[in-house]
């Protein structure tokens, strides 16, 4: 009866609210609200970033959405950056969403699935094929 529960998904995320600061890295296969501050990287299905949030390493998640600071590498699928979102570094994204007001400074890189399946032709080869 008790077991049941387990293998169920939740519907209700997992919060670090802002009194609380974590040195670490945090993994969550679901859900995470952090309204707090974390030293280390996240690995996140999907994450929020309140605006009180505080990111200092790097993040990998699904589906990303900061209100607050970030400080280190993002790579996800998709990243929305509300008005007061402030990120320090990289953005790899396949899709991203900048609000106004959003601050970001360091590079935005966009990757797509579809990129791994390019092959890469040697222009050396095809100049003297041609030649």
């Amino acid at each position: 009866m008790f077991n049941s529960f387990k293998s169920q998904p939740s519907s209700i995320p997992a919060i670090i609210t802002h009194t609380t600061q974590i040195s670490g890295d945090i993994t969550c296969e679901t859900e995470l609200q952090l309204d707090g501050s974390v030293q280390g990287n996240l690995n996140v299905n999907k994450l929020t970033i309140g605006s009180t949030g505080l990111v200092t390493g790097n993040i990998h998640s699904s589906d990303l959405t900061i209100h607050g600071k970030v400080e280190g590498d993002i790579h996800a699928k998709q990243v929305t950056l509300r008005p007061s979102a402030q990120v320090f570094g990289n953005i790899e994204h396949e899709t991203l969403t900048i609000e106004a007001g959003a601050h970001v400074e360091g590079k935005l890189t966009h990757h797509s699935e579809r990129a791994n399946n390019v092959t890469l032709i040697d222009s050396s080869a095809t100049q003297t094929t041609n030649n």
